[in-house]
């Protein structure tokens, strides 16, 4: 499996070198996204594949840009403490405790604004994305430790109203097939993607 993983990572990266990938040239009026798919057991292995990415000199030839929701997640809930004067953390823990973590999924959502048209994951990810000629390519990662809090769904057709200059690579471990996501390979989703899969 890993060999098949190998062999789409180089894909994406000749991809990444690509002027008309760069510049979303070539999809019959499609926006430029992406899904890379991999089994959940390959995460760390992805983890660190895409630190190398981050960290070699195509990064900053193409402008790279990786964004962890996870760690989005953490800063948003956090930052909800100059808004309420209390720490937002202990308070979903007790929630999760006591009322369940149904109702914790979706007090967070709620917090988050996880809406349809807008959330608050993807203004900070669009607040830092250059426009006009600021070419660059997006990665999302840290999706697996989101799930089942946070959708993929929730954070691609929000972007896809935003952001739709530069292309963006969502990393999920699952199975993609350009139509629905599963989860873990597991647990299939409902929702229509308009997202290409690297092979």
């Amino acid at each position: 499996m890993t060999e098949n993983i190998k062999v789409r990572i180089e894909h994406l990266k000749e991809k990444m070198d690509d002027s008309k990938f760069r510049h979303n040239e070539g999809l019959s009026n499609e926006v430029g996204y992406y899904v890379f798919d991999y089994p959940a057991d390959q995460e760390l292995y992805m983890r660190k594949q895409i630190d190398k990415i981050q960290e070699s000199p195509r990064a900053a030839r193409v402008n790279l840009k990786v964004f962890d929701i996870y760690d989005i997640m953490m800063h948003l809930l956090k930052d909800q403490e100059k808004y309420t004067g209390s720490d937002p953390i202990p308070i979903l823990e007790d929630i999760e405790k006591n009322q369940g973590f149904d109702v914790l999924i979706e007090q967070i959502n709620n917090i988050l604004e996880m809406s349809e048209n807008n959330n608050l994951i993807v203004g900070y990810i669009k607040e830092r994305i250059p426009e006009g000629d600021g070419q660059c390519i997006v990665f999302l990662t840290g999706l697996g430790k989101v799930y089942p809090i946070i959708r993929a769904h929730k954070i691609l057709n929000t972007m896809h109203q935003v952001l739709d200059n530069n292309p963006v690579v969502m990393f999920y471990p699952g199975n993609y097939d350009e139509m629905s996501l599963r989860a873990f390979g597991e647990i299939k989703d409902q929702n229509y993607y308009r997202a290409f899969r690297i092979d």
